[in-house]
């Protein structure tokens, strides 16, 4: 069981990520292998820096194929066991919301001097391909139905269609119970153009 504790029964896979099942992730990492895992993890942008035009931007940690066990392989699969950027996550859920481009993220779109002139236009930049349309139409589809009958029903509003993810982070020491939560909605589903997030 995961924190519903009389567990969840038999789940479709639109289920798990409604109800963050986190033994729904560790059964579906447990028929992948840690390359494929660490493999999705770089495709995504985890463990590099996005090129974002802001200073000091951090790498976060990833497991190398030689220190991650079938355990980190398990508590990865739900988000837990690295650390990345909230730069990072947030690239990487609008590659799904692009249809599966991954753009280097900027801060504006251009930049005018003090009479409304245009002195720098900021062109988005595709870095690469991450996943299909059609996984990336399934996933919107899974947040919708995590925001409207899942674990994310707080961020319903009024006049909008809203998908999105809630997450739980364990912080160390484990015996301390502190947490960290986040949720990351976008809207509209069908086309979005406006991502949240929220830690």
């Amino acid at each position: 069981h995961c924190n519903a504790v009389d567990g969840h029964g038999a789940l479709t896979l639109t289920q798990s990520l409604m109800r963050s099942c986190n033994d729904a992730m560790m059964n579906i990492a447990s028929r992948l292998n840690v390359q494929t895992m660490l493999k999705w993890q770089r495709l995504f942008g985890l463990g590099s820096r996005t090129g974002i035009d802001l200073p000091g931007e951090a790498t976060g940690l990833l497991f190398t194929e030689s220190n991650m066990s079938q355990i980190d392989l398990a508590t990865c699969s739900f988000g837990q066991g690295y650390s990345s950027t909230m730069i990072q996550m947030a690239a990487a859920y609008c590659s799904i919301l692009n249809g599966g481009y991954y753009y280097t993220p900027h801060i504006v779109r251009r930049i005018q001097d003090e009479n409304g002139s245009t002195v720098r236009t900021v062109e988005p930049e595709l870095v690469r391909t991450t996943v299909s349309a059609s996984t990336c139409e399934f996933l919107k589809q899974a947040a919708y139905e995590t925001v409207n009958g899942g674990t994310a029903g707080a961020a319903i509003l009024e006049g909008y269609t809203v998908g999105g993810k809630t997450g739980t982070a364990q912080k160390y020491p484990i015996e301390e119970h502190n947490y960290v939560i986040s949720f990351m909605g976008f809207t509209p589903v069908a086309s979005p153009e406006l991502l949240v997030y929220v830690v």
